[in-house]
């Protein structure tokens, strides 16, 4: 004898029937939910990094990435299986002005950028090529990529501009992009940069000071032919034309900062998180390990003023000198190191101190244990890497966003900047020892070391954290695919 089943409510039958339908629109929508996302950095390393570990992270949910840039830029990039590289051969006319084989801001003077700017502005036609032949739902483009927004929307392709700076830095140097474009910023002045601009409406200090200010408009940001092509003009057409603007920066360091840049764009802004480093990332030599590993916890001065950073001869010696006479060992990576370095310095920090004149896997040196500060010139990406792993900050800026991420990162006490006078940057040796002792082994910095350690935890190396913002934004792009 059968056991009658048991009749289903209506309640049940309908449920039933919606989650039936459900699952019948997944697999019916899945052959075409994997989306394929062109990205498409400028020519800098400090752009292109971050690119490719947002790159990476949307390849590994599955969606296709061609990762755009030139051959030269791509070869030095490490190499990534589940990212498509194409590349763009970089026009080189004859008036040019371009050193022979180059590709990127490192490879020139910063008074040449205008004509790397011009070089890359001739890929245009080979970029709407591959463009109209591949057919991507979304391009990620960056701020210096005014002409890549109009060939996008001609061939129905989705457009998301990522700025690899925070949102703060952003305001004060851009502002909206109808007065980048037409050319209508007020502040024309050193005066007028040592405030913060019009379009900010609560207090802040993040704002520059006399020195930086002259060196913001002492800056080449102008093109080969003219005004028309200044950093302004091309960031301000490049954020116009994007249906949504992409930051790397989260809500926990800087929420007003990213509500005002959506305000004053007109346009969605997506916190995309820090893409924090990972140490395992990058091989190391097995001196600068055992180096390290003989080092005492938390003592080592880590020294990177990046490798597109302009300092002069008198900057050099006077942290050279600083480093010498804080008694603390450090290991210092330094462009050109023998040009102009103290005479006899090396020598005399023999054992002490290391100084190296080429590349080094920053992000393993940053995670070693024995390195307990990091004299920075505050450029995003490199702040970001040494507080994923809770190393406090020695903060010397130079130029751009840099004096704008310095003033926000103190505020958060989290590192400390070097005294300068602000008139005209000039410092002392003994500023330089006081700040690095106080940071790495005073008593009184103890606030830098614990702040740092806890933003490790909470924010900067919180990888589910991090990784929730990178999930949002590639839901975003699922979500309003062409």
């Amino acid at each position: 004898m059968f056991k009658q089943k048991k009749k289903k409510s209506f309640k049940e039958v309908v449920t039933a029937s919606l989650v039936s339908q459900r699952r019948d629109r997944q697999n019916m929508a899945e052959p075409n939910h994997k989306l394929h996302v062109a990205v498409f950095p400028w020519l800098a390393l400090g752009h292109m990094i971050p690119y490719l570990q947002l790159s990476k992270l949307i390849a590994t949910k599955g969606h296709t990435v061609s990762f755009i840039s030139t051959p030269r830029n791509i070869a030095r990039l490490p190499k990534t299986p589940s990212i498509n590289f194409v590349s763009l051969p970089l026009p080189h006319a004859v008036d040019n002005n371009l050193p022979e084989n180059a590709e990127s801001t490192t490879d020139v003077p910063e008074t040449h950028i205008a004509y790397l700017k011009k070089a890359f502005d001739g890929l245009s036609e080979p970029f709407s090529q591959f463009l109209q032949a591949s057919k991507p739902d979304w391009i990620v483009y960056d701020i210096l990529h005014y002409w890549v927004p109009p060939i996008a929307e001609k061939l129905g392709v989705r457009r998301a501009l990522f700025c690899t700076f925070n949102a703060a830095s952003i305001i004060v140097i851009d502002g909206p992009s109808s007065i980048m474009i037409n050319g209508r910023d007020p502040r024309k002045t050193v005066e007028d940069l040592m405030d913060p601009p019009p379009w900010v409406p609560f207090e802040t200090n993040i704002v520059y000071r006399a020195f930086e200010a002259r060196r913001i408009l002492e800056y080449p940001t102008a093109g080969v032919t003219g005004a028309e092509l200044n950093d302004s003009y091309r960031t301000g057409l490049a954020s116009a034309g994007s249906e949504v603007i992409a930051i790397r920066t989260c809500t926990e360091l800087e929420p007003e900062w990213i509500q005002l840049l959506g305000e004053i764009q007109g346009k969605p802004v997506i916190p995309i998180g820090l893409l924090p480093a990972k140490a395992t990332d990058d091989d190391v030599d097995d001196d600068i390990i055992e180096w390290l590993d003989r080092q005492r916890a938390k003592s080592v001065v880590y020294v990177a003023l990046g490798t597109e950073v302009t300092v002069n001869e008198k900057e050099i010696q006077g942290l050279a000198h600083g480093l010498e006479l804080s008694g603390l060992p450090f290991f210092w990576t330094i462009r050109k190191a023998s040009v102009f370095l103290p005479d006899g310095f090396e020598e005399r920090v023999k054992g002490r101190g290391v100084v190296r004149a080429e590349w080094v896997p920053q992000g393993r040196i940053l995670s070693h244990g024995s390195v307990g500060g990091f004299v920075t010139h505050c450029g995003w990406g490199s702040v970001v890497e040494g507080l994923s792993f809770g190393v406090p900050l020695i903060m010397f800026p130079c130029n751009l966003d840099q004096p704008l991420v310095a003033r926000m990162l103190a505020g958060m006490n989290i590192g400390r900047e070097i005294p300068r006078n602000e008139r005209d940057g000039s410092f002392t040796s003994v500023s330089v020892v006081e700040t690095i002792r106080l940071v790495v082994v005073e008593e009184e910095g103890k606030i830098y070391r614990d702040n740092a350690e806890s933003m490790q935890k909470n924010v900067f190396g919180n990888r589910r954290l991090q990784d929730q913002y990178v999930d949002s934004f590639i839901k975003f792009l699922e979500n309003h695919r062409a």
